[in-house]
């Protein structure tokens, strides 16, 4: 006598339902890993373009420094410095900064602040960084 038994199906809805949550949990690590992809790319552009409006804020320290003279002794001489804006000066095609300034902000017996904004740009990502820088003035009681 054969025994028959009624499990002929069930190795084949075994696999087929092995095979779905297979897939669903790939599909889920896809995602996953997609989306992380997307923002380490956008902090990347972030950081890059903070990075790069610092290092418009370093410029500008130097360009300052070299077109004011050794010796200060009168707020007129830095009233009379050319203190503009910085063009866009591009890096590359997909990187570039440039500085927004007034006339000095601040002006006292002894000091001179002038303020400005450092903007950088990466992969059209912007960031900018607000800074100033105080020029100390000598006085003419030597």
């Amino acid at each position: 006598m054969k025994k028959r038994s009624n499990e002929y199906g069930a190795a084949l809805v075994m696999t087929l339902m092995i095979i779905t949550l297979l897939l669903l949990f790939i599909m889920t690590l896809l995602f996953q890993i997609t989306n992380t992809t997307k923002q380490v790319t956008t902090m990347e552009k972030n950081i890059v373009a903070e990075q790069i409006a610092q290092m418009g804020v370093d410029y500008f320290r130097t360009y300052i420094d070299s077109i004011i003279p050794d010796t200060i002794n009168d707020v007129e001489q830095i009233e009379n410095l050319a203190i503009q804006e910085l063009n866009l000066i591009e890096l590359d095609v997909n990187h570039k900064f440039w500085i927004e300034s007034e006339a000095p902000t601040s002006i006292t017996d002894n000091e001179v602040v002038i303020e400005f904004t450092s903007f950088g740009e990466a992969n059209g990502k912007k960031e900018s960084i607000q800074s100033s820088i105080k020029i100390q003035l000598e006085s003419g009681d030597n």
